[in-house]
């Protein structure tokens, strides 16, 4: 039985630079829902970078959120 997995959620986390305080990094963060599946990783990251020059901080760390479903065949 081969197990496959299924990409059934996919977000973009923009994680902005909100400074320092003290010695603590504060990061302020925006999350994008229905991602389409098969979006390449440079495409988002292009995309992230584009919404990031909207956003009050500056862009800090870009991610990529998948929820994947298991499901055995």
């Amino acid at each position: 039985m081969a197990v496959v997995d299924i990409k059934e959620n996919v977000r973009l986390k923009l994680e902005l630079d909100g400074g320092m305080d003290g010695n603590r990094q504060i990061i302020k963060s925006k999350t994008f829902n229905k991602v389409k599946p098969e979006v390449e990783n440079e495409d988002l990251y292009q995309v992230a970078e584009s919404l990031s020059g909207l956003q009050t901080y500056p862009l800090y760390k870009v991610k990529r959120l998948e929820e994947i479903h298991l499901k055995n065949e």
